[in-house]
């Protein structure tokens, strides 16, 4: 069996603060991490952002898009995230009936927006809202709400919200090499200057042409194109 001594992580959503503390225990056999949810933004953003200010003055067209983006989503689409956050186990309606489940995971609280576009676009088989399903497909949804039925962990997995001590969005302070894709249909763009501050030894960035929230499952071939980018030097270094 062969041995594996070297490697690199990868993360989005849930997975990108894993990978981003996974880089800061900094494991010798760890040559980097990509991620495509960076926690990147800077901490006058998110307080304007968290108490309704207006934008800072100053920013640039991508910063300003970003500062947009995040403005709609904390008003507007992260109540999933503070009910999961503060009462997880009341969520009862997700144990107790699949369409309930489904109605859930569908939606997210954001309707035709991210992150439930792409699932949106799959099940009513139509672009929504600009966002393409992609790769997904009706099935793969119906995979995917099956799995958290059929195994009863809808409850137990909304309970991370509630664990995490950790604030995703501002900078991850990683010293290891790092590379970052900026999807367009992500909750929020990450302007390449934000990334080169959280990720001090940035190896790669780039802005690809699709993909949303859920990239690795909405388009599953630009995910690995972007994979064997980012993580190219690295392989030539071994």
């Amino acid at each position: 069996m062969e041995e594996y001594t070297k490697f690199v992580a990868q993360g989005g959503d849930w997975g990108s603060p894993v990978s981003n503390e996974m880089a800061k225990l900094g494991a010798p056999e760890l040559l980097g991490i990509h991620v495509n949810l960076p926690g990147v933004v800077p901490p006058e953003i998110l307080k304007a952002v968290g108490s309704g200010e207006a934008a800072p003055a100053g920013l640039s067209a991508a910063e300003k898009h970003a500062f947009d983006q995040l403005k709609v989503q904390f008003a507007k689409r992260r109540a999933y995230a503070q009910i999961m956050g503060t009462r997880p186990q009341t969520l009862s309606g997700l144990a107790d009936s699949p369409a309930g489940l489904a109605a859930w995971l569908l939606d997210h609280g954001d309707g035709y927006a991210q992150p439930a576009s792409a699932m949106q676009s799959a099940v009513l088989g139509r672009t929504v809202n600009g966002h393409s399903a992609g790769a997904l497909t009706r099935d793969d949804v119906l995979d995917n709400i099956t799995l958290y039925w059929l195994t009863n962990t809808a409850i137990s997995s909304a309970r991370l919200y509630w664990e995490n001590k950790t604030n995703l969005y501002l900078p991850a302070d990683v010293s290891i090499p790092a590379a970052v894709t900026a999807f367009p249909g992500e909750s929020f763009v990450a302007p390449r200057n934000w990334a080169e501050k959280a990720y001090h030894k940035l190896i790669y960035f780039h802005e690809a042409e699709a993909g949303g929230h859920f990239a690795a499952w909405e388009q599953p071939e630009i995910f690995s194109v972007e994979l064997r980018a980012a993580f190219k030097t690295l392989r030539q270094a071994m």
